[in-house]
């Protein structure tokens, strides 16, 4: 949001630049705990901690337990019998197969996406494609993830496919976790710059109307979470 009553007046000091987040409550809490595990903070196979989270944000545990629930049904933590929280573990075998479907349908979405994105999706591709590059010229990787996430997720709702919107956010969520460490990875092997550079060649595309081109693009792009997997493996 930009700034509140920017000519205030003589002599008045003008507000600060601030984000207001009008996300309900619970999806705040839920993005706070996604971000928990996929740094790590949260561990695969560890409890989570109710009563540290509630106190640390303030809340009753009543957000957060409708959090979990949310994550739970997008397969990120585990809800046990006895009331306990686990965050949810997956096998390399299982996120390799998720992988080749999530990599084939993001082409699917890149050359529908070629074929229907209007002027509003594309407005929304390049705003993400400039928030991604801000964050890695600032160097940092949870703000590019976050943009890079919201890239890849307005592309494929420039397919205007319902199915394939719904069955990619499902996945998308589950492979949260697996996708940050490719990101991290990327930053690792000094490739950071070039595959965040690929999101401008994926929207020029997109706008040039290619869509081969655009899933070439996309399937080489998405190749990081698979190195990843192998180094995870070793």
């Amino acid at each position: 949001m930009g700034l509140i009553n920017g000519t205030m007046g003589t002599g008045e000091n003008l507000l600060p630049t601030v984000t207001v987040d009008r996300r309900p409550l619970t999806d705040r809490v839920a993005a706070y705990v996604r971000d928990l595990i996929i740094q790590d903070i949260l561990k695969p196979g560890e409890p989570v901690n109710v009563q540290a989270i509630c106190e640390t944000l303030q809340i009753s545990q009543t957000p957060l337990r409708e959090a979990l629930k949310m994550l739970a049904a997008q397969r990120l933590v585990e809800m046990q019998p006895n009331k306990r929280v686990l965050v949810a573990s997956l096998d390399n075998d299982e996120i390799a197969q998720m992988l080749v479907v999530y990599t084939e349908m993001e082409k699917l979405a890149g050359r529908l996406a070629a074929e229907h994105a209007g002027t509003t999706d594309i407005r929304e591709l390049k705003k993400q494609e400039k928030a991604l590059m801000a964050a890695f010229r600032a160097g940092e990787s949870l703000r590019y993830f976050h943009a890079n996430q919201e890239f890849h997720l307005a592309l494929v709702r420039a397919s205007h496919n319902a199915v394939l919107i719904e069955v990619h956010a499902n996945l998308n969520a589950r492979l949260y976790r697996t996708r940050f460490k490719g990101n991290q990875r990327n930053n690792r092997r000094g490739d950071w710059q070039a595959v965040a550079q690929e999101h401008g060649q994926i929207l020029r595309a997109i706008i040039d109307r290619r869509g081969d081109d655009c899933a070439e693009l996309l399937s080489h792009h998405l190749n990081g979470a698979r190195f990843t997997l192998q180094d995870d493996a070793e």
